[in-house]
């Protein structure tokens, strides 16, 4: 039996945000699911002043690398740290919340890890100046603007990219990973020419420039001037940045590459097995509008794809940065030291910009469902307000109970932290708990807390 679409909303919700909160509900309830997706795709016209006002301390937001790496206080590793405590904090109260999920997406489909060498600064100013710049525009634009993106020459090694001694890790990842994918038809010979394209291709170091750090740098004496040939193209000789440009241009377009990247975004929105029609749909619209990633999500998110994908059926699990951020959404914890926030989640897995390899966090439940311990201790820890890095306490927890009388508590937790998906069974074993005793304690309200946090329905969405 189909669901009744007006009982879509916490399912549509977990899944275009970090997590349900009381005012989003009733946002979309008001709005509809399709005139609340076309509203936050419009990200610049919703008011994020809240936000903001708790970003007005990070003074290096903004920042050019050179500026970052000539802070007079504070040293690169630190303002990265902060970097990974902005994420935070924007994932968890940004009002444009499908925005912050899909920035997240192309986070990790063009994964920079943060924490090495120049990436401290450089991948700070790839998450301003590509990712988020670019996370709902053409993905052709997306794909050229990370090419010559200081921070994934660094990491993938493209400054050691020059004539005669070709470096091939960038001209494989982006063919396996960013566009055709790891069965895209290409060969190890395209991998070599492709890295021959790429030669010369650069950034300003800092013992170049100090002031020019950190800016894309084409080496034109480091580039093969050679003839090459990329999945059957002809580069003809005595070009410059356009070998690579070409290729660039054809990898957005191939069909490979337009059926790998929509049907990961299909997966990323609607869950881990999405049907036939809809991806072809969303290929179809990727043709029609020359890869325009803000329409294609349209469609992902339509009222067919929804109905078709059945994402109550079909729940994915939380990875544990979304875990954790979904948790503090719902019950509207503050954390005014976000750093700190940060150092106590290393310990789950996920921690923004800090995954080594190049494919980024895997977004599947194999790489998740056995790590479950980090997790409880963390709700653990915000029940019984131990967590050190905010302030909330116990009776900050009580009073999210809004007076409800106690042998409702579970399922009035349970709709406060997800919506009202949680399945019954699990709230009925919960609230059998609070039932063996007769005047609970805050403590026992906060182990109620932890107890939803903790369980299967929790971590689905």
């Amino acid at each position: 039996m189909d669901m009744d679409p007006s009982r879509w909303t916490p399912w549509i919700l977990g899944r275009a945000s970090f997590g349900v909160t009381p005012q989003m509900i009733r946002d979309m309830e008001n709005m509809g699911v399709e005139g609340w997706v076309d509203w936050q795709l419009e990200p610049q016209l919703i008011d994020d002043t809240e936000l903001e006002s708790k970003l007005a301390s990070f003074e290096w937001l903004g920042q050019t690398a050179a500026e970052m790496r000539m802070h007079p206080t504070k040293p690169d590793w630190e303002i990265a740290h902060e970097g990974r405590g902005v994420r935070l904090l924007r994932a968890t109260f940004s009002n444009r919340q499908l925005f912050e999920r899909i920035v997240e997406f192309w986070t990790d489909h063009f994964n920079v890890y943060g924490s090495d060498d120049d990436l401290w600064t450089l991948k700070l100013v790839d998450d301003v100046e590509v990712i988020r710049s670019l996370a709902l525009g053409k993905f052709r634009d997306l794909l050229h603007a990370s090419a010559k993106s200081p921070a994934m020459i660094a990491y993938l090694d493209n400054d050691t990219n020059i004539v005669g001694a070709a470096q091939e890790n960038y001209a494989r990842e982006v063919m396996e990973l960013h566009t055709l994918g790891v069965t895209g038809p290409y060969t190890e010979n395209d991998v070599r020419e492709l890295a021959r394209c790429f030669t010369g291709w650069n950034f300003w170091k800092i013992w170049e420039s100090t002031t020019q750090y950190g800016l894309f740098r084409f080496k034109s004496w480091e580039h093969d001037t050679g003839p090459k040939q990329v999945l059957g193209l002809n580069i003809p000789a005595g070009g410059g940045m356009s070998d690579a440009e070409t290729v660039l241009d054809h990898l957005a377009s191939h069909p490979s590459t337009i059926d790998f990247v929509t049907t990961k975004l299909a997966k990323w929105l609607l869950g881990y097995a999405p049907p036939a029609a809809v991806i072809a749909a969303a290929k179809a619209r990727w043709v029609a509008t020359d890869g325009d990633i803000k329409e294609i999500v349209r469609l992902l998110l339509s009222r067919s794809s929804i109905q078709q994908a059945e994402p109550w059926r079909n729940p994915k699990f939380k990875r544990p940065f979304h875990w954790a951020v979904s948790f503090f959404r719902a019950t509207g914890i503050d954390l005014p030291r976000s750093g700190d926030t940060i150092w106590t989640l290393f310990g789950t897995g996920q921690v923004p910009y800090q995954w080594p390899a190049p494919n980024g966090y895997p977004d599947v439940i194999g790489a998740w469902a056995s790590l479950l311990m980090p997790r409880w201790q963390r709700a653990a820890n915000f029940g019984q307000g131990w967590e050190w890095s905010t302030d909330h306490t116990n009776a900050d927890m009580r009073a999210l109970l809004n007076g409800t009388p106690k042998d409702r508590w579970a399922q009035r937790i349970a709709d406060l932290l997800t919506g009202g998906t949680m399945p019954a069974r699990e709230v009925r074993r919960i609230q059998a708990y609070i039932d063996t005793f007769n005047n609970p304690t805050d403590q026992i309200v906060g182990e109620a807390f932890e107890l939803v946090a903790s369980s299967p329905g929790f971590g689905r969405y």
